[in-house]
């Protein structure tokens, strides 16, 4: 496992006058030195792949209207996949989560050409029929599984899913997990994490990332 584990900014770097999944919180996360960017991506209802975290805005459900129409009801534009690649590449490697089934096909050739110019890069899902299916298209990308009700059959979910990093939230994160997730060979990053609250786990070497809203306080406590 990695011995300097990764500083993944969780949404952006944002709570500070940044909205999260923004450009300006990707940009603060860049300016603020962590290593990744996690986001989340969604598809609206005229079939165009966005970053937003919540189903819905000011009750407004993305996938019931296109971009433009969201836009109008809600105040706020969430940026498009394609606009946070062509940003992101050569600047910041990507946690890219798929928040919903039905649009595998659409966003694997742009995650592969992403790969493929060299960008750090995981693809992660809470769904094992989405990194299925993501693995079948395209093999070559890394994926991991998300876990937050419960790690139980994580080792068996990810091999048949094609995902070689688990990503427990902190609650799950034990001695008992991270032993066997060695043992499987999987790669763990963990999500929720707060230096104020976890920053014993820092010095485990089985962790290879550490998902945050608290950028400078991971840094910090690292060292960096």
């Amino acid at each position: 496992m990695s011995a300097t584990p990764l500083v993944i900014a969780h949404r952006g770097v944002h709570g500070s006058g940044f909205t999260e999944n923004t450009m300006d919180a990707y940009r603060a996360a860049v300016t603020g030195h962590a290593d990744m960017i996690e986001l989340d991506v969604r598809r609206t209802g005229d079939g165009q792949l966005a970053i937003l975290h919540d189903h819905d805005r000011n009750r407004v459900a993305l996938d019931s209207c296109s971009l433009d129409e969201f836009e109008q009801r809600t105040g706020f534009r969430p940026p498009l996949l394609t606009e946070v690649l062509a940003w992101a590449s050569g600047r910041i490697g990507l946690d890219v989560e798929l928040k919903e089934d039905g649009y595998v096909a659409q966003v694997a050739p742009l995650l592969s050409d992403f790969a493929a110019a060299g960008n750090r890069l995981i693809v992660t899902s809470f769904l094992d029929p989405v990194l299925t299916g993501l693995h079948e298209l395209a093999p070559e990308l890394e994926l991991g599984l998300l876990l937050t009700w419960t790690a139980e059959r994580f080792e068996p979910r990810a091999r048949d899913c094609g995902a070689t990093t688990i990503l427990p939230e902190m609650k799950l994160v034990n001695e008992a997990l991270l032993a066997a997730a060695t043992e499987a060979g999987l790669r763990t990053i963990v999500w929720d994490f707060m230096a104020a609250d976890h920053a014993a786990w820092l010095a485990d070497s089985r962790i290879s990332g550490f998902i945050t809203d608290d950028v400078p306080g991971a840094l910090g406590a690292l060292g960096r």
